[in-house]
């Protein structure tokens, strides 16, 4: 009796003492209850004060992210979760996704229309960026399948919200399906990962020692199990399928969103998996693991370059840049020996700015100007050239090219991949390398045909739109970043470098 009730009282100490590491996520699970709560009113002026509440959860949890403070470096929570410097970085990231969604989603007529509902919907936004930091944190493999659940059931919902339209609703059974199958597989394989090490805690040496003596072919059976559930949410080949139907169904914020919250979550899971091939030793044993994640990188960049290129509308083209996007991150996450979670932690900052620009002027384009395919963008450019340069400048930088941050960003990845081949001499970083660049060209191939109709096609309307100020001062604001970032990439690899150096 006594020594069950020590062992209660020491649990009760562990997480009272890592519940302060919990702080953004409890900040973030109250603003949640309190939205639910305040939507059961029908007062109008309730309704409108719900969008600002939460962008208030989300400012106020980033702005404890960065001054930081509420943990020390390396805080684990029940062996479950662990607050380090990478968390914190990535929980940034994620209070930003969530802020910019909200203002987009204020700039959408038909979110702004929308009656029922519209408590659930902010809330949701906010659940989801928890499971995101959930997901960033999780140092366990079934903490780490609890978090993308969270994720994945808010985004389900979101996905549904404009329950008038069939494309939202089809997209939204697709998204379920795919997600349900993604997550028994994973689970699957996770299961094989307790039965070899009789450990869930992924992040420990014990865990890759006790695989060590395993067989080898099924460790990487039930490695290949588990990234199915990792490459569905960083939305990877083979298990993308689902991207272009969702991106065509779902409003608009809510694409730009699951543009980058869930794909920098699960690129941080997968950073932590792979983070004890750092070591020669287990790199040199589980080489079958690193040659399937090198396929599914060449998979993800082809797959995606090319099938864009046949893209006729503007979302679906921007959903299969989405994959090729994933397949950069994860040849990026195979150069080991170098420092590697820099560049991606880097490449991840810029993607943020990049993809919500690029959506806030789709959002434009099509609200405001009837844009559903490619050829509606014709001659736009001309009339509104504000709306025009905003859009080349964040398709550039998609693309990879200077003077903009998404150059650096592809930089640094093509280095580190570099430095590792000549480190090693494994031939699939200089395929992977190879392919990156030359795909890179392809990329400039279908993003370049926006800006072509917008100023090289001639429009014969004479009608002239005043775009409204605050989605002027949007674009510019996405675009700043993507300049200041080439000129000075500095000042944001330094501070990601300090944050990383509270990474145990």
């Amino acid at each position: 009796m006594n020594e069950q009730a020590a062992t209660l009282s020491e649990s009760i100490n562990a997480i009272i003492a890592g519940a302060g590491s919990l702080l953004p996520e409890l900040l973030l699970a109250g603003f949640f209850l309190l939205l639910v709560t305040l939507d059961l009113f029908k007062s109008k002026s309730i309704k409108q004060l719900l969008p600002w509440l939460a962008a208030t959860g989300l400012f106020a949890t980033l702005i404890i992210q960065i001054l930081g403070g509420y943990t020390s470096g390396g805080v684990q929570f029940l062996n479950l979760l662990r607050s380090d410097g990478l968390a914190r970085f990535a929980g940034i990231l994620f209070s930003g996704a969530g802020i910019f969604t909200i203002l987009l989603s204020l700039q959408n007529r038909q979110l702004e229309k929308l009656e029922k509902g519209r408590g659930e919907y902010y809330a949701l936004i906010l659940m989801l960026v928890l499971g995101l930091n959930l997901m960033a944190k999780s140092i366990n493999l079934l903490m780490v399948f609890l978090a993308i659940e969270v994720v994945s059931i808010a985004s389900y919902i979101l996905t549904l919200t404009l329950k008038d339209n069939k494309r939202s609703v089809e997209a939204g059974l697709k998204y379920i399906l795919y997600g349900t199958l993604s997550a028994g597989v994973m689970l699957y394989g996770m299961s094989f990962f307790y039965g070899l090490t009789g450990s869930l805690s992924y992040t420990e040496g014990n865990f890759w020692q006790s695989l060590l003596q395993a067989d080898a072919l099924l460790v990487t059976v039930a490695a290949i199990l588990v990234f199915a559930g990792f490459f569905f949410k960083i939305s990877a080949a083979p298990f993308h399928f689902w991207i272009p139907d969702v991106y065509q169904g779902a409003p608009m914020p809510i694409v730009a969103l699951f543009s980058t919250g869930p794909k920098m979550a699960g690129v941080i899971i997968i950073l932590r998996f792979v983070a004890a091939f750092a070591d020669p030793t287990l790199a040199g044993v589980f080489t079958d693991i690193t040659l399937f994640l090198g396929i599914a990188a060449l998979a993800t960049l082809a797959i995606g370059n090319f099938t864009a290129l046949w893209q006729r509308t503007p979302r679906r083209l921007l959903a299969y840049s989405s994959v090729s996007h994933a397949g950069f991150l994860l040849m990026a996450l195979l150069a080991f020996g170098t420092n590697y979670t820099s560049g991606v932690l880097f490449y991840l900052t810029v993607l943020l700015f990049m993809n919500f620009g690029i959506f806030l002027f789709l959002q434009i384009a099509e609200e405001e100007l009837g844009v559903q395919q490619l050829e509606n963008f014709e001659g736009l450019g001309r009339l509104y050239p504000y709306l025009g340069m905003m859009a080349l400048l964040y398709l550039l930088s998609l693309t990879g090219l200077p003077p903009l941050a998404g150059f650096m960003g592809k930089l640094l990845i093509f280095s580190n991949v570099w430095e590792a081949y000549t480190a090693t001499n494994q031939g699939m970083l200089l395929v992977l390398l190879v392919v990156g660049i030359l795909l890179t060209g392809v990329a400039l191939f279908y993003y370049i045909r926006i800006p072509y109709y917008l100023f090289f096609k001639r429009n014969q309307t004479a009608e002239n739109l005043v775009i409204s100020l605050s989605n002027k001062l949007l674009l510019g604001f996405f675009a700043l970043p993507l300049l200041v970032l080439f000129f000075k990439p500095d000042l944001l690899l330094h501070w990601i470098e300090t944050l990383l150096a509270q990474t145990l």
